[in-house]
């Protein structure tokens, strides 16, 4: 009777973990590129497949991960740089479960509140590409990963996603935690990593550093440090400069024509 009760229990949790991802996912933002004069239009995943502009089609999907406050004006600057640059984004609202527990304070620049909060994520963008695969739209795009902050993370830390390359923005790989520590690519993944040094979400000492550590050099992978004098030595939003908006175009076009390269036929 109690493995029975146990069983029970167990399936239980995971059709509620499951419903949870299913709502982060129906909550998404989506940008799509279209030949409007915005070179975007935003939508929700209900109707991905009917909002496509077959004069417009994707040239493929990126899976884009918010940090610890939700969906802002970073997910929305950035979906639509994206989107005029041709991509599909899709990024799902964690904030849409039911049990959200806090885990980050942006006015002070505190994190780590909720440990666990990184297999929640991690678990949304897994599921995320999963579902973007299902698609009639989108089956045969490659996929890319990216994050900033929080969502920087996630993607520097899932394991096992199928995605032609990864974009780290304002992280450094570096954590007291282990399992925030490092970069978890595959050997094949091109990963583009975006930090300031004087980023103040990362004074601690344990937090110091870059992904570059932890990069494969025959990948095409690129760590990108900015530094004083730079003005964005001190920024913890990097992409909402245009300079580093043509790096993260460049990094997608050359990683995306070698993963068509590769798959060709």
């Amino acid at each position: 009777m109690k493995l029975v009760l146990a069983m029970l229990v167990s399936v239980s949790f995971a059709r509620a973990d499951e419903a949870e991802l299913q709502r982060t996912w129906d909550a998404a933002r989506v940008y799509l590129p279209a030949a409007t004069p915005a070179g975007f239009v935003e939508s929700g995943v209900g109707d991905i497949d009917a909002r496509i502009d077959p004069e417009s089609p994707p040239v493929a999907v990126i899976v884009y991960a918010h940090g610890c406050s939700g969906l802002s004006r970073i997910t929305d600057t950035t979906g639509r740089f994206l989107a005029q640059a041709g991509y599909a984004v899709v990024a799902p609202d964690s904030f849409a479960r039911i049990d959200k527990p806090k885990s980050c304070d942006p006015a002070t620049h505190r994190g780590g509140l909720h440990r666990a909060v990184l297999g929640w994520r991690q678990d949304e963008i897994r599921h995320a590409v999963e579902q973007a695969s299902l698609l009639q739209s989108f089956n045969d795009l490659p996929v890319v990963i990216m994050g900033h902050s929080q969502g920087a993370i996630t993607v520097a830390t899932i394991v096992d996603v199928p995605a032609a390359a990864r974009i780290v923005e304002g992280w450094t790989c570096h954590a007291g935690w282990p399992e925030y520590h490092g970069l978890n690519s595959d050997p094949d993944q091109p990963v583009l990593a975006l930090v300031g040094t004087l980023d103040p979400w990362f004074k601690s000492q344990v937090l110091s550093g870059d992904c570059g550590a932890f990069m494969s050099q025959d990948n095409g992978s690129r760590s990108i440090v900015y530094q004083k004098p730079d003005y964005l030595a001190d920024k913890h939003w990097l992409s909402v400069d245009r300079a580093v908006q043509a790096e993260i175009l460049e990094f997608l076009n050359r990683s995306l024509t070698i993963w068509r390269n590769e798959n060709a036929g």
